[in-house]
């Protein structure tokens, strides 16, 4: 899993079982962080050349590779990769994740399968969340899934739904970047800063915010102008306090009441979490272990895998808006 916190990726070996209901066994797991260079390429890639673009999705794809090796892929079925989202405009029929499946298959001499979005998109769907088969299949004994990763997004067990809320550490590392760090540990400087309620209100008044699902987000989705308007330090504070009430106003009208659990890099920000919960409501926002909060994508993803190589549904119509569930992702078989 490479999340659109520009962060580094997250691979997770699984091991899948079918009887009653999935089930699945977390045998191991390792993060890498991007290299300056890589980071430099992913960062600056959607404003280059078509040529160019397709030069970083093969030495991403190239990239991946080594990271499995390293990471040791000995004796499994298959690979699933999410890649890194260059382009999301599903209106326009288009979304587009790096990193060359075909590349990686000939590498690790394994199956591959990736670009889980684009047959969804074809078919009138947003081609996201992804995630929702996989929080309903191995997580239904929460009432809800929510992810706080480069954007927030969350699944509804009961309603079958899913949807994009907000972006959400794309926001605040920007922030935190700013004042010399990669992220805001527990929250703290959010912590320290003031609530800028005009600023709020700006970032507030955007349309998407009135929409129900399906709905997704694309990267950078706030201009780099209207995070530049308010200081780092207000931004940490004004922005969490936006980020907290937007995802219980969402979360609220589809599930009054229930237990939702808590996953992705922002499950770590204990202010973000707080502030979750001290909102007046009946929902219990709960952090798992952290090798689920951390890997619960990279999880979900092979599972997608498993059901793509199985010829099952793995994107839901309920979720996307498209004609119709698919079976989405495309296999490469190692040369």
């Amino acid at each position: 899993m490479a999340g659109s916190s520009m962060d580094g990726l997250d691979i997770a070996c699984v091991s899948f079982s079918k009887g009653s209901k999935w089930t699945f066994e977390l045998l191991k797991c390792k993060s890498y962080h991007y290299d300056g260079e890589m980071r430099d390429r992913l960062t600056r890639v959607a404003s280059e050349n078509l040529d160019q673009q397709k030069e970083v999705d093969h030495l991403f794809g190239e990239w991946i590779a080594k990271r499995l090796l390293e990471f040791g892929i000995e004796n499994i079925d298959l690979i699933a990769v999410h890649g890194h989202t260059i382009v999301h405009k599903p209106k326009d029929g288009v979304s587009w994740q790096l990193g060359d499946g075909g590349r990686i298959a000939d590498l690790v001499k394994t199956t591959v399968i990736s670009d889980f979005r684009s047959l969804d998109v074809s078919i009138g769907g947003e081609g996201a969340p992804l995630v929702p088969m996989g929080d309903f299949e191995l997580l239904s004994r929460y009432d809800a899934c929510l992810n706080l990763g480069g954007i927030a997004n969350v699944s509804v067990y009961g309603k079958r739904i899913a949807w994009d809320i907000c972006p959400c550490n794309q926001v605040l590392n920007f922030f935190a970047n700013k004042l010399g760090k990669d992220f805001d540990e527990n929250g703290q400087m959010a912590r320290e800063g003031k609530i800028d309620s005009h600023w709020e209100q700006i970032i507030a008044s955007d349309p998407f915010y009135t929409l129900g699902p399906p709905k997704s987000l694309p990267n950078q989705f706030i201009s780099s102008d209207a995070l530049d308007s308010i200081t780092p330090l207000d931004g940490l504070s004004t922005y969490t306090k936006f980020l907290s009430e937007r995802i219980v106003e969402d979360i609220s009208q589809y599930l009054p009441a229930g237990s939702i659990i808590t996953t992705g890099g922002g499950a770590f920000n204990s202010f973000l979490v707080e502030t979750l919960n001290n909102k007046m409501n009946e929902l219990n926002f709960i952090v798992p272990d952290s090798d689920l909060v951390e890997y619960k994508e990279a999880i979900v993803f092979g599972f997608l895998g498993v059901l793509r190589l199985r010829n099952e549904p793995n994107v839901l119509a309920s979720v996307t808006g498209a004609s119709r569930d698919t079976s989405s992702g495309i296999i490469h078989y190692p040369k």
